[in-house]
């Protein structure tokens, strides 16, 4: 948007319609006016003055226009923070799921299809009356096995495995020296079954679960919070954004005005009723504040790229902010404020399982110094066959036929207790535990900070949700004093009864006020927001605040 005294952002009417008013071409002299005598130039008849142009944004210029509704709704789909905040969640929801696996049944298949290996190698043989002669020995063999494990791991920390598998190998060996060939071919089944069951020893597979449980539902549990945080670094952002596109818009109309300012006090100096000196601050003042309308320009344009990056758009897209300024405050009670955030929270819990997760790391640790007892024992139905009598020409499937026969088959049993007992480690197991037992404590006193800092932390927000709704109420009365004062300051100066410092100081103080507003109703509107954060509850509304995205499901990717 092109500025110039005639076109300018909208502002309060009480302050356009003093500035449209003393808009003069020529002001009589007045009593004040004529005693003026420090002149160095004629009066002129005329004097004609460009107007400076400066572009600046507004409305009309952007590509988008959103309400923070519509900012937080974007973010929400399409911001990186909030991304990454879902992706942690799933990582913890397929660590959950991995840890619950462990304790399902597994089945893998191993096999060798197949493994060949030939060869010739020398060997030294004698004839019948001890003469030695050199004879090369070719060999071969090839061995193919399949074998299926299914494993069901036990809560008891033990395992049960089911292992089946068949083994065939052939051979051969071919000797120089018309000595016949060597020619052999065999097959084993086997199918057997194992258990194995540590004794008094820490049960690592029951705590990997419960320790997954645990971590999943401290992410669950502050996944509404991580979320509120997230939307509440947006709305902090989108208020950041509003408050610059203010102090733009107010940065311009106090160019305009000293334009203005400018223009006329030319004028009534070209017509003898003013200074030199007052021409010249003018000129000083409409030079600041087109040097200051420049700054919030590029200040605008940075802090419009960091919003973009945070919800999610391009660049280079230009974004206009809309917010309804209507101040409602809200009603706080501190009590009630405590009672929702220890309800709603998850702070506590949070610092509970903490307590839980160290507490299972002290009893690793003991156990871990413990003598360790393990019992194993298996059965093997097929054993190691027995069969004979069968070679080469047989084929194949007469080999699997005769070696799964009972009478060819001789089983076998294994039972065995292994004890470890650690004798002597130079205390490092020692250390190790009370380490842990330190964290514990430290767990366990952090558990009273905890809610002590959430208490003042409740408190903090609710006494700065007070005390901002006491400020902004200040500025809302000063904001209106204000722009009348200055429409009168205005409207006296084009009368010519005050000076052009007295004009340049109720239009600073005007500015001034205009600006102390704005933060006043950005800080109102983050104490707000940080209140909401806190307890959880949406005070204006009355209600608990609720998750506004899903969070991702193992297997829904």
């Amino acid at each position: 948007m092109r500025l110039n005294p005639n076109s300018r952002p909208a502002a309060s009417g009480a302050v356009l319609a003093a500035v449209l008013v003393g808009l003069i071409l020529a002001v009589p002299p007045t009593p004040a006016a004529a005693q003026v005598t420090d002149r160095t130039a004629a009066p002129q008849d005329t004097l004609i003055i460009e107007p400076t142009d400066v572009d600046i944004f507004d409305r009309e210029d952007a590509d988008l226009v959103m309400t923070l509704d519509d900012v937080v709704d974007l973010a929400l789909e399409q911001s990186f923070q909030v991304y990454r905040m879902k992706q942690q969640y799933l990582q913890s929801a397929y660590s959950l799921e991995r840890a619950r696996s462990n304790l399902r049944t597994q089945v893998d298949f191993r096999g060798t299809l197949p493994s060949i290996t030939q060869g010739i190698s020398p060997q030294l043989t004698y004839d019948q009356q001890g003469n030695p002669s050199l004879d090369y020995l070719r060999n071969g063999r090839t061995n193919m096995n399949m074998n299926i494990d299914l494993s069901q791991p036990l809560i008891t920390n033990g395992n049960v495995t089911l292992s089946g598998g068949l083994r065939g190998s052939e051979s051969f060996n071919e000797l120089t020296g018309g000595r016949p060939d060597v020619e052999n071919r065999s097959v084993q089944p086997s199918l057997g079954i194992s258990f194995t069951q540590p004794l008094f020893q820490y049960n690592e597979i029951k705590a990997a679960l419960r320790s997954a449980e645990l971590t999943f539902e401290s992410l669950d549990r502050t996944y509404t919070q991580d979320e509120l945080q997230q939307i509440n670094q947006i709305t902090t952002r989108f208020y950041g954004l509003y408050q610059q596109q203010r102090s733009l818009e107010n940065q311009a109309e106090s160019f305009a005005l000293s334009e203005e300012n400018y223009i006329t006090g030319q004028r009534k100096y070209a017509a003898g009723l003013i200074a030199e000196v007052d021409k010249m601050q003018l000129e000083v003042q409409q030079a600041n504040d087109l040097d200051r309308l420049e700054g919030a320009i590029n200040t605008h344009e940075q802090q419009m790229f960091s919003f973009n990056r945070l919800i999610g758009l391009p660049l280079e897209t230009k974004v206009w902010v809309e917010y309804n300024e209507d101040f409602v405050p809200i009603t706080v009670n501190v009590d009630q404020a405590l009672e929702l955030a220890f309800e709603n929270r998850a702070d506590i819990r949070l610092q509970e399982i903490a307590i839980e997760q160290q507490e299972m790391s002290v009893r690793q640790q003991v156990s871990n110094g413990r003598p360790n007892l393990q019992f194993n024992a298996g059965y093997d139905l097929t054993g190691n066959s027995t069969l004979s009598g069968l070679g080469i020409a047989d084929p194949w499937n007469t080999h699997i036929t005769e070696s799964i026969k009972s009478d060819n088959r001789s089983p076998n049993t294994n039972v065995s207790l292994t004890l470890r007992i650690p004798i002597y480690d130079s205390g490092r197991n020692r250390s190790s535990v009370e380490r842990s037992r330190v964290s514990l404590e430290i767990a366990e006193r952090q558990l009273s900070e905890t809610e002590e800092n959430l208490k003042q932390q409740v408190i903090n927000a609710v006494r700065s949700v007070e005390s901002a709704t006491r400020r902004l109420q200040i500025q809302i009365a000063n904001l209106a004093v204000a722009e009348q004062q200055f429409s009168i300051s205005r409207t006296r100066y084009d009368r010519g009864e005050i000076t052009t410092t007295e004009l340049m100081n109720a239009q600073t103080q005007y500015s001034s006020t205009q600006a102390n507003y704005l933060g006043a109703l950005i800080g109102y509107e983050e104490a707000k927001a940080n209140l909401t954060e806190i307890t959880l509850w949406d005070w204006e509304n009355n209600r608990q605040i609720v998750r506004r995205t899903s969070p991702p499901v193992p297997g829904g990717r």
